[in-house]
């Protein structure tokens, strides 16, 4: 059949219905975004938006994921690439429109679903994390700054029977990554905000006003207040204060040596005021990550920070009665009141590790750190497609989770009881993405 697709271009292969459904999903995706974008840039610039983003879903290469050279070939034909990079430039490069148009594409989704959420009788949360971008090759490529190597501190660890590594730190440059993920209990998430921020030079940023920019929004076109879960690295003051100030409920994992003040212990070191905090509960927990079940036990009490002495807040402590691990501390203002409403923030903390899995799915499977732009606002433009296609795989998995093993069994078939029995991993769908459209590319390309 192949050889006669080839030979006689009267006669069209017939379509496969996945490879339909996918693009007929995709240009739904995109409809809204491109309807902002043809107000802004020729309807020309606006196809090769889309077939960029088709490109992406289909060429899978970590260390090329994201070159123009290699997209340009998918984008106008691997006989035709350096007119498909040349489009890309002009697309990149253009100054009708910027990476904000979707940010505000991603914000308009996210109150969309924050109301369905609560239509639903969920609690909406925002995940919060930081990463990096790591450019260790580079120098010249504008907005580089410098940060912390999470490859470096990996690579270096102590491993029994190697020498001792390096006990400094190891800074390369790169780029600050901001990402905010919207979700709830049980729900796969949706991407609110993906920013890249650098601490040097003419687009020199600051990474608390991106947290400033998303609350002073949420407060003024939502009228409740949603749960912003985050890790120790907003374990500060400042956090409190922004989310007191702009009446948001948050849930940070605190620091075991920073101050709190109890009614009748007084102030008191966080780890030295647990110690008093009896459990209250005791559940078996799946640890995912470390691949454990633990005898988990949660208690709670009610404490206040030295700088917002008006404000009752809400210390639990999460403790492993293997003591295979260290206590967990999360701050909260949230009021508890019952043994469900304690489990239910430590489930939402628990939940936070889909912002770190968006962080390794982009570096690791999109290729967030291929680009070689020189100009830092077309890099910017770039990854927020790169932002766009990580939210349609989501949506793919959030909106269609009966047609998803259907898919997975047809492009991307495994066997033995470990596949059938684990959750899949959004590195496979997108897998199987890209072997339904390589069917359709490669069609095209032997028809024409």
């Amino acid at each position: 059949m192949s050889k006669t697709c080839q030979q006689k271009k009267n006669i069209c292969s017939p379509k496969s219905t996945s490879t339909a459904f996918l693009e007929a999903k995709a240009q739904h995706y995109l409809r809204p975004l491109e309807a902002k974008l043809l107000g802004q840039i020729d309807k020309r610039l606006v196809a090769t938006f889309s077939t960029l983003f088709r490109s992406i879903l289909l060429f899978r290469n970590t260390k090329m994921g994201l070159l123009l050279s290699e997209l340009g070939g998918y984008i106008a034909g691997h006989a035709h690439a350096p007119a498909g990079t040349k489009r890309l430039s002009n697309l990149l490069r253009s100054n009708k429109w910027s990476a904000s148009l979707v940010d505000a594409f991603f914000f308009a989704l996210a109150k969309q679903r924050i109301n369905q959420l609560r239509t639903l009788g969920k609690r909406p949360m925002l995940l919060w994390d930081e990463s990096r971008l790591e450019k260790p090759e580079s120098w010249f490529v504008e907005g580089l700054c410098s940060v912390e190597s999470s490859k470096g501190k990996r690579l270096t660890k102590i491993k029994k029977g190697f020498f001792k590594p390096p006990s400094a730190r190891i800074c390369v440059p790169g780029f600050q990554w901001t990402g905010v993920l919207l979700s709830a209990l049980g729900k796969v998430p949706s991407v609110v905000q993906m920013s890249w921020w650098t601490t040097r030079g003419k687009y020199k940023e600051v990474g608390t006003n991106i947290m400033y920019r998303m609350l002073k929004a949420l407060q003024t076109s939502l009228a409740e207040s949603v749960l912003h879960v985050l890790d120790r690295g907003y374990a500060t003051s400042w956090t409190i204060e922004w989310m007191l100030h702009f009446q948001q409920d948050f849930l940070v994992r605190w620091k075991k040596n920073q101050l709190l003040t109890h009614a009748e212990k007084g102030s008191k070191q966080t780890h030295l005021l647990a110690r008093s905090c009896p459990a209250q509960g005791h559940k078996l927990l799946r640890d995912k990550e470390r691949k454990l079940t633990k005898h988990v036990s949660v208690g709670w009490t009610a404490v206040v920070h030295a700088e917002f002495a008006h404000t009752t807040l809400y210390l639990l402590v999460v403790r492993d009665k293997k003591h295979q691990q260290p206590p967990m501390y999360l701050l909260t203002s949230v009021a508890i009141d019952s043994i469900k409403e304690a489990w239910q923030l430590v489930h939402s903390y628990m939940h936070r590790w889909q912002i770190e899995q968006a962080f390794r799915a982009g570096k690791a499977e999109l290729g967030m750190e291929s680009p070689r732009l020189w100009f830092w606002q077309s890099r910017l433009k770039l990854l927020a497609v790169v932002a766009l296609v990580y939210d349609f795989l989501l949506s793919l998995l959030r909106n269609w989770p009966g047609w998803v093993p259907l898919f997975l069994k047809r492009w991307v078939p495994r066997t033995g009881n470990r596949h059938r029995n684990t959750s899949v991993p959004i590195y496979r769908l997108r897998l199987a993405i890209a072997n339904a459209l390589m069917v359709a590319f490669a069609i095209t390309q032997n028809s024409g």
